[in-house]
C-alpha cells in the first residue's frame, strides 16, 4: 500500500512539497526576486539542452505546454542545466479560457509549485503570472509574493479588442494584488500597457517573442 501511495504521489510531484510554504488555498508560495542584470535574451525551455552558451541568456516557458510537460514529470533531470542560467522565468502551463476551472487551477498550482521548488534549489526564478477573466482573479495570483519582478507574456493579447481589454484588466488586478516593482514582458509592450505601467510607476524589461525576433533578424539577409 505504501508503495502504491508513493507511486501515486510521484505522478503529482508530492515529493517536491517538503520545505515549501503553502497559501490557505493550498498553492505553493513563490519568492519575489528582481530581474538579474545582464540578461539580454531569452530562450525557450525546449532549447535548454541544446543552446550551447548560457551567456546573457535566460530561460522561459512561453511555449506550447507539451514542450515542457517533461519538466513536470522529471524536474530533477533539468535542474543542473537550469542552474547554469542567470535567469529562469517561472513555468506557464496554460490557463485556457475554454478549460474547466479545475484544470485552470491545476495548471496554476503546477506553475507555483515548480517555481517555488526551483527557487528552493537555488535557481534564480522570476514569478510568472497569467489569468483568464475576472472570474479567475480570486485564485490566479494566489501564492505570488508582493514586490520584486513578475513575468507576463503579451503574445496573442492583441488579437482582438476583447483580448486587449481582458489582458489589461488582468494586469491591473495583478498590480493591485502583487504590487510588482518591475515587469518582465515576453512579447511586445502595447501602448495601453506602457501607459498603465507609467501611471503606476512600474519599470519593465521587454524580451521579444522568439519567433518574431528571429524573423526580424533574418530580413534582408542574403
Amino acid at each position: 500500500m505504501d508503495n502504491e501511495r508513493k507511486r501515486t504521489g510521484t505522478l503529482v510531484n508530492f515529493d517536491l512539497l517538503p520545505g515549501l510554504e503553502l497559501t490557505a488555498q493550498g498553492n505553493p508560495i513563490t519568492a519575489a526576486q528582481p530581474i538579474p542584470y545582464g540578461v539580454d535574451h531569452l530562450i525557450g525551455f525546449n532549447e535548454l539542452l541544446t543552446c550551447g552558451s548560457t551567456d546573457g541568456a535566460g530561460v522561459h516557458f512561453y511555449i506550447d505546454d507539451y514542450q515542457f510537460e517533461r519538466f513536470w514529470r522529471t524536474p530533477e533531470r533539468y535542474l543542473r542545466a537550469l542552474l547554469a542560467f542567470p535567469l529562469v522565468v517561472g513555468p506557464d502551463f496554460s490557463l485556457y479560457t475554454d478549460y474547466p476551472e479545475p484544470l485552470q487551477r491545476w495548471n496554476h498550482y503546477r506553475n507555483q509549485m515548480l517555481t517555488a521548488w526551483m527557487q528552493r534549489q537555488g535557481v534564480v526564478c522570476i514569478q510568472s503570472a497569467s489569468w483568464t477573466g475576472p472570474e479567475s482573479f480570486s485564485w490566479c495570483f494566489d501564492g505570488l509574493t508582493p514586490g520584486g519582478a513578475v513575468a507576463v507574456s503579451t503574445v496573442g493579447c492583441a488579437k482582438s479588442r476583447e483580448a486587449q481589454d481582458s489582458f489589461l484588466a488582468g494586469l491591473e488586478e495583478l498590480i493591485r494584488r502583487a504590487r510588482p516593482t518591475e515587469l518582465l514582458i515576453y512579447g511586445s509592450i502595447p501602448q495601453a500597457m506602457r501607459e498603465l505601467l507609467q501611471r503606476q510607476g512600474i519599470g519593465w524589461m521587454v524580451y521579444p517573442h522568439g519567433i518574431a525576433a528571429r524573423t526580424r533578424a533574418g530580413k534582408g539577409a542574403p
